[in-house]
């Protein structure tokens, strides 16, 4: 069986560190399907050159018009997707996020909903992302269906001597509130004695300045892209992994899933894939609340999960949901 997803990988293109569509596209060829990828390069124009392909799964609809010509690749998205239907082909949404990262855009919500209801099956790495789904497009409620992010590794880091009592990394930029927070700790008597590690590139200059203005003797802000030995070094360093996102837009957090792996106490918003790992998360409200948190020992809950989502066994869910509809 052919299947095409959307965006293909490619590694000399993709910089971002982030490596979920590639174990997405090697989960489904290590399983024996057929990836499809004719001018994979050719961005969401290209599922014209894959017409061939039984099955397209498509991940980030929210992103396609922010894109470069995003406009023009969105109305060949609409029309691709248009033609997939009217070819009976089978198309698998998956909903990473609840609207564009960038405020509203007409275009995203249009995307979406045209996905929600052309769309075979409709997969979410949160169960916010299927309660989300089905009382934003109730016409197609019970389409979406919840499978936990994959694990990118079965491995368990080991300690090292702390250096920092809590790490926030991962691409930096506006959504992820990280200003917010150091402007928020710059008067909490608590935080004058944490050591703090903020790592990863923002490509916002204004941002950046408002990163660094914040930043006091005890915070760090390594503004670049960390290699995966440097990052692991540095969370092994830390004594807590925090997520400070804003949680309008998030479902679910690939560096979340990456951090598990460490079984270091996490903390993180009240909301998606965070809620849902209650027993390895401790979940915050608003900033106020994250001194207060005591830090949860996760060693159990994260072998757990580890053992239980797989990129090996992901493939299988799929196309259980897609044969039983």
């Amino acid at each position: 069986m052919s299947i095409y997803i959307y965006p293909t990988y490619n590694p000399v293109r993709d910089k971002s560190g982030n490596l979920y569509i590639k174990y997405f596209h090697d989960a489904f060829k290590d399983q024996g399907y057929v990836i499809s990828n004719n001018i994979g390069r050719a961005g969401i124009i290209s599922i014209f050159a894959n017409l061939s392909s039984s099955i397209f799964i498509i991940n980030w609809v929210d992103l396609i018009p922010n894109k470069r010509f995003g406009k023009i690749q969105f109305v060949v998205f609409v029309v691709g997707l248009c033609l997939l239907k009217m070819l009976n082909k089978d198309v698998v949404w998956v909903l990473h996020n609840k609207r564009a990262h960038k405020g509203k855009s007409m275009l995203v919500s249009c995307g979406m909903s045209l996905m929600a209801k052309l769309s075979t099956v409709v997969i979410t790495h949160s169960l916010e992302g299927v309660s989300f789904f089905d009382s934003t497009y109730p016409k197609y409620s019970g389409k979406c269906h919840y499978i936990p992010h994959p694990v990118y590794t079965n491995l368990i880091y080991p300690f090292k001597k702390e250096k920092w009592d809590y790490i926030i990394w991962g691409g930096i930029n506006e959504r992820k509130k990280v200003a917010d927070f150091l402007e928020f700790i710059s008067n909490r008597e608590f935080y004058e004695s944490k050591k703090i590690l903020i790592c990863g590139r923002c490509n916002d200059s204004e941002y950046t300045k408002r990163i660094e203005s914040a930043c006091s003797a005890n915070i760090v802000f390594e503004n670049r892209f960390l290699s995966d030995e440097e990052l692991k070094e540095r969370i092994s360093q830390s004594r807590c992994v925090l997520f400070t996102y804003s949680p309008d837009s998030v479902l679910s957090s690939g560096a979340l899933i990456y951090s598990l792996n460490f079984c270091k106490p996490i903390i993180g918003p009240r909301v998606g894939s965070f809620e849902d790992l209650t027993d390895i998360v401790s979940c915050y409200n608003t900033f106020e609340d994250i001194e207060k948190i005591p830090l949860k020992e996760n060693m159990h809950a994260c072998s757990s999960y580890i053992s239980s989502n797989t990129w090996l066994d992901f493939p299988h869910k799929v196309m259980s949901l897609i044969k039983n509809t």
